[in-house]
């Protein structure tokens, strides 16, 4: 098992290392610096209260949707795509563990590197003399809400690139389904998110993995 997370690690770490690069341009700008701003979706800096002002809140989704994507497709599709699969389930261990070890180490590294910004840009906004307003915790609120939601891109992504199915056909509609669903998500009031969206959410993605799961079991993968 070791050896595997170890596996799902050095294969992705390009993939993360670009996703810091990005979170971090991203913060830094919008603490007031102008130095990414020839980068894509990049604020231009705030002055505003931090997390409410600025761009943060919208931006930072968008890089964790795109990254959750290409996280999901890189575990999934790329193993096919290169024929490594059939030397991958020869290990000593059921299909459903293998798969559950996959999804247990980009998941984590998704929630790790999505939260850092969160709480990098939180630590600058706590600190007297950087912004004219005060801070609260609750700011942070719909940064979080978003994070966790994405995940299910991340399950979605991870599903169309397992599944057996023609790209043209079938095989995108988990993660189309998923895209739907945090749009939707997205539009519920802040106030009972915590209530009945995030239980949403985990429901969710226990459906996908037990999704992702069958699939990975019954899958011919010759």
């Amino acid at each position: 098992m070791r050896a595997l997370a170890w596996k799902e690690l050095r294969e992705v770490c390009i993939i993360v290392a670009a996703a810091l690069a990005w979170y971090l341009a991203l913060v830094i700008n919008v603490m007031g610096s102008k130095v990414f701003n020839w980068m894509l979706w990049m604020p231009q800096g705030t002055m505003g209260v931090p997390f409410l002002d600025g761009g943060f809140a919208s931006v930072h989704p968008l890089i964790s949707g795109l990254f959750a994507i290409a996280l999901g497709f890189r575990q999934s599709a790329w193993e096919s795509s290169q024929g490594t699969y059939l030397f991958l389930l020869h290990r000593p261990l059921r299909r459903q563990t293998i798969f559950l070890i996959k999804l247990a180490m980009g998941a984590a590294l998704y929630l790790l590197c999505a939260s850092l910004p969160i709480l990098l840009y939180a630590w600058w906004a706590i600190l007297p003399g950087h912004h004219a307003g005060p801070f609260e915790w609750s700011m942070t609120g719909e940064s979080w809400r978003m994070m966790f939601a994405t995940l299910l891109l991340y399950l979605g992504a991870f599903l169309s690139g397992l599944r057996p199915a023609r790209w043209f056909g079938t095989r995108l509609l988990p993660l189309i389904g998923t895209l739907l669903i945090l749009l939707l998500l997205n539009m519920q009031p802040a106030r009972g998110w915590w209530y009945i969206g995030f239980p949403l959410v985990l429901l969710l993605c226990g459906l996908l993995i037990a999704n992702i799961c069958y699939v990975a079991r019954v899958r011919d993968y010759a």
